[in-house]
């Protein structure tokens, strides 16, 4: 089925494969190719000689080949040894037109080259790394048309260098989205400065960064991929929102300060404290100090070296309102802040006003007090007369009194008694308390 001189090609790769993709016949050059493996071509699938990475398109190609045998399928696929090659398939039919399997052809992919270290000398020129085995890069003509590319930009394309060299950026873009950044293109074009813009490819959900320099005559494009960058930067906004989030809720003031004693952050309560005492808006970059309430610069500098030693300090301290003249209590708190290495690169200062915890700790010491005193008049004012009573109560003599009386003295005593236990237990009582 398949001719001897495609069979005998020493500039083409040939295979012939079954419906299912498993080799019945090979070419001379593709058994060149993988010489330690001649034994094993036969009834062995194709896909084991391809890159891994190539399997799914391959597999994909095959099912949608015998959707349409009428058609032959073009492919850019990756032998195993990184060696691309574009590749031809159609199906063979028999006389009465019965798919009998199919016919695969293949040349090596030439691809118009710049050098490599022309290339990232003339970005690294301009302040931007680039590595040309990874990054994509395009060389545009003037009319647009790409007359230089790179590997990477065949796998970016998905298209070997024949479908792309002399078309135009717009015609092979895979995104349409394109045609929104030609503005920055012509500004390129027309001028000296670099351009840079980031663009999302929605079709592989992956995120690039596009750098454009125009340089003799000629436009050279280079796509940098980003995704993990942009991931990890949404990751970390998000966790910055989230934890600017929480400091808000918080009660406390939060004050967020380098080693230089300069603000790099603060919460809500911060905010509003610096303008209540200070009538300043405060800012990132702000000098720390300044901010400082009446009082505390002496005690703040001495725990400042303690601090930055990575210890963490927290006290109440009765301050001065700045405008007011008002005594206040607050509670101050600097914890110092490490970075990876546990070495210090910074503090946060928090404070909160505990006036209120403070007045509502007097009102129960207050009440302590007026308890301690009852408690003392219960066991001593009222105990000693009680105790001549009971002593007294023992004294009479029964029985000069009549039956009646008698009744009611026998009352009498035991509720003397009783109100003597009740004396005694508020006094323990009392005294564990202190």
């Amino acid at each position: 089925m398949i001719p001897d001189y495609l069979i005998k090609s020493s500039q083409l790769y040939v295979v012939g494969l079954d419906i299912e993709g498993w080799i019945s016949t090979t070419g001379l050059k593709f058994e060149e190719e993988f010489m330690l493996f001649k034994k094993e071509y036969i009834n062995k699938p194709f896909i084991s000689f391809l890159d891994p990475s190539e399997e799914g398109l391959f597999e994909f190609l095959l099912s949608d080949l015998l959707e349409t045998p009428n058609k032959s399928k073009q492919v850019f696929l990756s032998f195993s040894n990184q060696k691309k090659i574009n590749w031809e398939f159609s199906i063979l039919k028999s006389e009465e037109g019965d798919i009998e399997g199919i016919l695969g052809i293949g040349q090596e992919v030439v691809v118009s080259k710049e050098s490599n270290d022309s290339v990232e000398r003339l970005f690294g020129q301009a302040g931007i790394k680039i590595n040309t085995t990874e990054d994509v890069y395009i060389k545009l003509n003037s009319n647009w048309e790409l007359t230089a590319i790179n590997d990477p930009a065949q796998r970016f394309f998905n298209k070997c260098s024949n479908s792309l060299l002399n078309k135009t950026i717009w015609q092979v873009y895979p995104s349409k989205k394109i045609h929104q950044f030609a503005l920055e293109f012509k500004k390129a074009r027309e001028g000296q400065d670099i351009i840079s813009f980031e663009e999302y490819r929605g079709d592989i959900n992956r995120w690039y960064k596009i750098f454009l320099i125009n340089h003799e005559e000629a436009l050279h494009a280079i796509l940098q991929d980003i995704t993990d960058e942009h991931l990890k930067r949404l990751e970390s906004e998000q966790a910055k929102i989230t934890l600017q989030q929480i400091l808000d809720q918080a009660e406390e003031s939060h004050f967020l300060i380098d080693l230089e004693l300069n603000v790099l952050g603060f919460n809500q309560n911060a905010k509003k404290m610096v303008k209540c005492h200070f009538k300043k808006e405060l800012k990132q970059g702000d000098d720390f100090l300044p901010y400082l309430m009446i009082g505390m610069e002496e005690q703040f500098l001495k725990d400042l070296e303690h601090v930055f030693a990575g210890k963490s300090i927290s006290y109440e301290k009765e301050i001065m309102h700045t405008r007011t003249g008002e005594e206040l209590w607050f509670e101050h708190k600097f914890s110092p802040l490490f970075n990876a290495d546990k070495k210090v690169i910074g503090f946060v200062y928090s404070n909160k006003n505990i006036a209120e915890k403070k007045q509502e700790y007097k009102r129960v010491e207050e009440k302590n007090k007026v308890l301690r005193e009852v408690a003392y008049i219960q066991s001593h004012m009222l105990r000693s007369p009680l105790s001549s009573m009971l002593g007294l109560l023992d004294l009479i003599d029964k029985r000069q009194l009549d039956a009646e009386n008698t009744k009611y003295f026998s009352y009498l005593k035991p509720l003397a008694q009783e109100l003597d236990m009740v004396i005694r237990e508020n006094a323990r009582k009392v005294n564990e308390f202190d």
